[in-house]
């Protein structure tokens, strides 16, 4: 049986360009979901707002985290850069959080609340350059889920505590390395575990589910659902199965973008099975460049 699709994109101000070319790339090239929302914090709202229609609607921060946690300038940036906190916040015994700690938690919050049965998150840095049906995802019934085997090794520093902590949230053994690695672009997960999870973290720890995960700031959305889905409900019966393709080609550090200039086609850099690509919009690559590449895609 086919599921229901939707898209799933948190974005901020700073994006919103590449937010706009995401839509654009979305519109073009992806087909078989019912919604694509785009999750961004309240005052952000009338940059995004003209991005709505009749299968994209823009759900504003406070619809999915709770009044407790709110944005506020962060006093250490000079208000450049905004934290996630409060005095409820501190009361719960979280520390102030950073927009990326927002991000992931938005993520569980719509898949929580989404009639759709189904959420592909795709992230507002990456666009898509060949047609996408969403119902690819789907495998005699069962979900793909992006798993890397033996991806975490026991020497990788950074990802080490979102696997640890994933692990002590669900109540399971402490993670064995080399481990699988659930984190890339273009990551379904079904809606109903989603909930289930949440629920799961809930009852263990006696907190709501934002205390429980955001305490912690190390944390993975990712490793949390992988490993829910795999050591918690088995992947069989969660109706998932695991893909270690890449779905989407990604330019993740200065030096990747050797080339990108040269590129007379995205073509020329994507796998056979590769429908997107992204462009991490910190390592200073033009985003007139990535247009262009797309518009002479989007063309053919």
């Amino acid at each position: 049986m086919e599921h229901s699709h939707a898209l799933a994109t948190p974005s901020y101000r700073g994006d919103v360009d590449r937010c706009r070319l995401l839509c654009a790339s979305i519109d073009r090239f992806v087909s078989g979901h019912a919604m694509h929302y785009l999750l961004v914090e309240d005052r952000d709202l009338p940059l995004f707002r003209d991005l709505e229609g009749p299968r994209r609607r823009i759900l504003p921060e406070s619809q999915l985290l709770p009044a407790w946690l709110k944005p506020r300038p962060d006093p250490f940036s000079l208000g450049r850069r905004r934290v996630w906190t409060g005095m409820r916040a501190l009361g719960r015994g979280l520390p102030p959080l950073r927009g990326w700690h927002a991000q992931q938690l938005r993520k569980f919050a719509v898949a929580a609340v989404a009639p759709e049965e189904v959420i592909l998150f795709a992230d507002s840095d990456m666009l898509f350059v060949r047609p996408f049906d969403l119902a690819g995802l789907e495998r005699g019934g069962a979900v793909r889920l992006y798993r890397k085997p033996d991806a975490i090794t026991a020497g990788m520093a950074r990802h080490r505590p979102w696997c640890e902590n994933a692990a002590a949230l669900l109540g399971i053994g402490a993670p064995s390395y080399p481990g699988p690695d659930y984190i890339n672009n273009m990551v379904s997960w079904r809606s109903d575990h989603v909930r289930g999870l949440l629920a799961h973290v809930e009852r263990l720890s006696g907190r709501d589910w934002v205390s429980a995960i955001a305490r912690d700031r190390q944390f993975s959305e990712y490793m949390l659902y992988g490993y829910y889905v795999e050591q918690v409900l088995g992947l069989e019966a969660a109706g998932h199965w695991p893909d270690a393709r890449e779905l989407c080609k990604v330019y993740w550090f200065p030096e990747d973008v050797t080339g990108l200039d040269l590129l007379k086609s995205f073509e020329e850099v994507l796998e056979p099975w590769q429908v997107a690509v992204g462009v991490q919009s910190f390592i200073g690559q033009p985003l007139d460049r990535v247009r262009a590449l797309f518009e002479r895609q989007a063309s053919v």
